[in-house]
């Protein structure tokens, strides 16, 4: 903070106390006479104005992620001398305001960044000093705009900044100082400012080089909000995609529709979060909470897929065929029995001979001299075999029946375990510890 602005006294932040002049109206009659407001203060003399700024925020609101933009609410203040205004003792004061500020010269001072700006004409203020020291007080509405990075959205810390500068006028004429700059209230509906920057430096622009002054804000977003509309909503839905691991497995278009409407939910809050996004090409924090979100409920539902059809059938024979009946589902498969089990399922009739169509299938199929020789071979087939057989006859064989002796367990496996029970049982363990470990791993790394 700058304790002397020109010859102005402003230790603490507060100009000093104000004393009206005796003969106002004389000495107002009398200073503009020969002033020209076209003319900037010590024109001619090689030497620029000094112009001491002072910035107090009112508020900083309505952030617009979809245009990167927000609104500040200020009090601009500025301190420079013009010495043909100077009329007597510096402790005198004259207080202006109305149609006699037309008569005056200002500095073409305006933000940088700002999209537009509205001057509250009924707020300008402007105090004369005795010793030509002048004050200049006005309320500005700004939309500003800065380029926002959304990379941990709704995590995000966003940085806003407003430039401070003049127009027309460069290093040579007008330069420019930081007094202060004062926040009246860091909370905000959306954000929380965690701290503020002042910063000055001169930039080149087609004219020449010009002073400007930086103020930024770091923000943070609140939570809590997303909270309750995003994360709590899509956690529900994933939970609620695990609930036909606890239903009945061959019920699969029960355990497809619950899986299918919690699919359906969490697009819906897709689409929610970017509504009001600007279409930014990277992925944002909450875009990977909502797809990793997504991914677990399709792999539910894929789950209850694969466990409906790697469920073991349960079979009975009846009149002769084989009756598969899964979860109340009926169907029937053709089965070839052996002959022992033929004679078991045959009706005897009284006088001691067998009717069962299956046994007299079986006896002729047995008896048939072409019983030996049904299966036939592909010549491919046949002639790959003759091949690889002369290149390496031990390896064919060797190599041949080992693949047949892992087919031939694998089957007998799946035929006397029932891999859906393992598959739903350990479904019910490993996706709660893995979303519980993400949402761990998520807020971990991005923060609340």
């Amino acid at each position: 903070m700058i304790s002397n602005a020109g010859e102005v006294d402003i230790t603490g932040g507060t100009l000093p106390p104000l004393n009206e002049p005796p003969n106002a109206t004389a000495i107002l009659d009398n200073i503009f006479l020969n002033y020209d407001k076209r003319l900037r203060p010590l024109y001619g003399g090689g030497d620029p104005v000094r112009i001491y700024v002072s910035l107090g925020f009112l508020s900083i609101s309505h952030v617009v992620e979809e245009n990167m933009e927000f609104k500040g609410d200020i009090y601009m203040r500025q301190f420079w001398k013009d010495p043909r205004l100077s009329y007597g003792d510096k402790n005198w004061t004259l207080i202006l305001q109305g149609d006699v500020l037309d008569k005056l010269w200002f500095p073409d001072t305006y933000i940088e960044n700002a999209k537009k700006t509205t001057i509250h004409d009924d707020t300008k203020t402007v105090i004369v000093f005795g010793d030509g020291n002048v004050f200049y007080s006005v309320r500005v509405t700004v939309n500003a705009m800065n380029l926002m990075d959304f990379r941990n959205y709704p995590m995000d810390i966003q940085l806003f900044f407003f430039r401070v500068l003049s127009y027309g006028f460069d290093i040579t004429q007008i330069r420019y100082k930081w007094i202060d700059v004062s926040l009246y209230s860091k909370d905000m509906a959306e954000f929380y400012i965690m701290n503020q920057t002042l910063s000055s430096d001169k930039v080149k622009y087609m004219i020449g080089w010009f002073d400007y002054l930086d103020v930024s804000f770091f923000v943070r977003r609140r939570i809590g909000h997303y909270v309750i509309r995003i994360f709590f909503p899509c956690i529900l839905c994933t939970v609620v995609s695990w609930l036909p691991f606890w239903m009945d497995r061959s019920e699969i278009g029960d355990r497809g529709a619950l899986g299918i409407t919690t699919l359906l939910t969490e697009v819906f809050l897709l689409q929610y979060t970017n509504d009001s996004m600007p279409r930014v090409s990277y992925v944002k924090a909450a875009d990977l909470f909502l797809i990793v979100s997504f991914a677990f409920t399709f792999m539910a539902l894929l789950e209850s897929v694969i466990v409906y059809n790697y469920k073991r059938r349960i079979f009975k024979v009846e009149n002769g065929e084989v009756k598969n009946i899964t979860g109340g589902r009926t169907f029937f498969r053709k089965r070839v029995v052996s002959l022992e089990e033929a004679h078991k399922l045959e009706p005897v009739q009284e006088n001691g001979s067998h009717t069962n169509p299956v046994t007299e299938t079986f006896t002729e199929e047995l008896n048939s001299p072409l019983s030996e020789t049904q299966t036939t071979i592909s010549p491919w087939k046949e002639t790959r075999d003759v091949e690889e057989k002369k290149q390496c006859p031990r390896c064919f064989e060797s190599g041949r029946t080992k693949i047949q002796n892992y087919y031939t367990s694998f089957k007998s496996f799946l035929a006397k375990n029932d891999l859906s029970y393992f598959i739903e049982m350990s479904s019910r363990v490993f996706f709660p510890l893995t979303y519980i470990a993400f949402i761990a791993y998520f807020f971990g790394k991005y923060g609340i």
